[in-house]
C-alpha cells in the first residue's frame, strides 16, 4: 500500500521523477507536480526543509513544518501528543500571521512562490 502523506502531497503516482531544465534530482528524491489556477507547483516525497519567511512561535513552526510535510491534522496531533483541535488553531494562527488561509497556500509559501 503506498504512503498516504505521499498521495496528500500530491507525489507523481507512477513514482517518475520529473525533470526540468535538464536538473537531476537528488537519488532517491521523487516530485509530483501540481497546476493550481495556472500556477505550477513541485511537490517532493520526502520532508524538504521548511523555509517559512516570518518568525512563528515554537509550536506552530512545528505544526507548520509537519503539515509542509503532508501530514494531516490528526497525525500531527498523534505525533505531537495533541488533540485535533489543538493543531487546527495552530495551523489557523500561524496562516493568519503569515497571511495565508489554507494548506495549499502553505505549500506555495514554503516552496517560495507566492501563495496568492
Amino acid at each position: 500500500m503506498p504512503d498516504p502523506r505521499s498521495r496528500a502531497a500530491g507525489v507523481a503516482r507512477d513514482g517518475a521523477s520529473p525533470r526540468s531544465a535538464g536538473a537531476e534530482p537528488p537519488s532517491g528524491l521523487r516530485v509530483g507536480r501540481l497546476d493550481v489556477h495556472g500556477e505550477e507547483l513541485a511537490l517532493f516525497d520526502w520532508p524538504a526543509t521548511p523555509s517559512l519567511p516570518v518568525t512563528l512561535p515554537t509550536a506552530e513552526r512545528e505544526v507548520a513544518e509537519l503539515a509542509l510535510q503532508g501530514l494531516s491534522n490528526d497525525d500531527i496531533a498523534r505525533a505531537r501528543g495533541t488533540s485535533t483541535r489543538t493543531v487546527a488553531n495552530q495551523l489557523a494562527s500561524a496562516y493568519r500571521k503569515l497571511g495565508i488561509g489554507s494548506r495549499l497556500q502553505l505549500f506555495a509559501l514554503g516552496a517560495g512562490r507566492d501563495p496568492r
